[in-house]
């Protein structure tokens, strides 16, 4: 199966984590390539939100499953095919908890390959590290974020090609 996942742990409760990615709006306090990110539809099941990187490419994330220990959500061009499926979940208890983030794509939206070896081929050589990239980044900013209570600057821990 094809995925990326990114994990931080942090000396904070987990309903504190929980009240920071269920907030609306929320990838714009830490989400380094985002631009804007506004709610149209939220809370809970069902949510809508829209996602302007800093490069002008816009996605909408549409939640299907929202839980006690985050969410889970289909990511892609609006009335558009799903380009991945992504799960925020947050464990822990009231003194540690962590954050995991995990990417599934749909291979077809990140190479021009038809062949399922060339697909295989191009995710291990150039979209896996690129995707990879991308997660690290907006996990290490949300830990700025938890740590500082300040808002990531654009691109504060590198551009990144598909969405600086």
């Amino acid at each position: 199966m094809m995925f990326v996942e990114a994990k931080r742990s942090f000396q904070k409760s987990k309903s504190y984590l929980l009240n920071i990615i269920k907030e609306p709006g929320n990838l714009s306090y830490y989400h380094p390539f985002c631009k804007r990110n506004d709610a149209i539809k939220w809370p809970g099941p069902n949510s809508i939100d829209e996602l302007e990187y800093l490069n002008g490419l816009t996605l909408e994330r549409n939640f299907f499953n929202w839980h006690e220990n985050g969410y889970d959500l289909i990511i892609g061009r609006k009335n558009k095919s799903k380009m991945a499926q992504v799960n925020w979940l947050i464990e822990g208890n009231d003194e540690i908890s962590s954050l995991r983030v995990r990417i599934n794509p749909e291979i077809r939206h990140y190479t021009p390959f038809k062949n399922k070896f060339m697909q295989n081929l191009s995710w291990y050589l150039f979209v896996r590290p690129m995707l990879q990239r991308y997660i690290n980044n907006v996990t290490k900013g949300f830990e700025y974020f938890v740590n500082t209570e300040t808002q990531v600057k654009p691109n504060q821990f590198g551009k990144h090609s598909w969405f600086s």
